[in-house]
């Protein structure tokens, strides 16, 4: 009996597709920041003028404390040449390569960074 419960259950647990978070990581080829306040970045193999953050936002937007480290990180980052990695949550894109001029907060739910390897 308790076989023809769990079976069912089992294969619909096997069969739901899992949407994991996924990361790229590259190097900061430039770090932009406007009298708006946001940043802006462009990271070798991941995005080019790409928008991270904001360091005044609105209720709706980032973790102002979030932002500020991580715009401290990046300016380290490009002046040590060290790698970052991004991670992002809401991406259904998992290519790094996210192009031009795009918001990798809002669209591809950037969520957590790391320094170096």
């Amino acid at each position: 009996m308790k076989f023809k419960i769990i079976l069912p259950l089992l294969i619909s647990i096997l069969s739901t597709p899992v949407w994991a978070n996924h990361y790229c990581a590259g190097t900061i080829k430039n770090v932009q920041l406007n009298r708006g306040g946001e940043v802006y970045a462009t990271i070798n193999n991941l995005a080019s003028n790409a928008f991270l953050c904001d360091l005044s936002p609105a209720d709706d937007g980032n973790d102002a404390e979030f932002c500020k480290a991580l715009y401290s990180s990046l300016l380290l980052a490009q002046t040590t040449q060290q790698n970052v990695t991004f991670w992002f949550d809401i991406d259904t894109d998992k290519s790094c390569s996210k192009g031009d001029w795009v918001n990798l907060y809002k669209n591809h739910g950037l969520y957590h960074f790391k320094l170096g390897d």
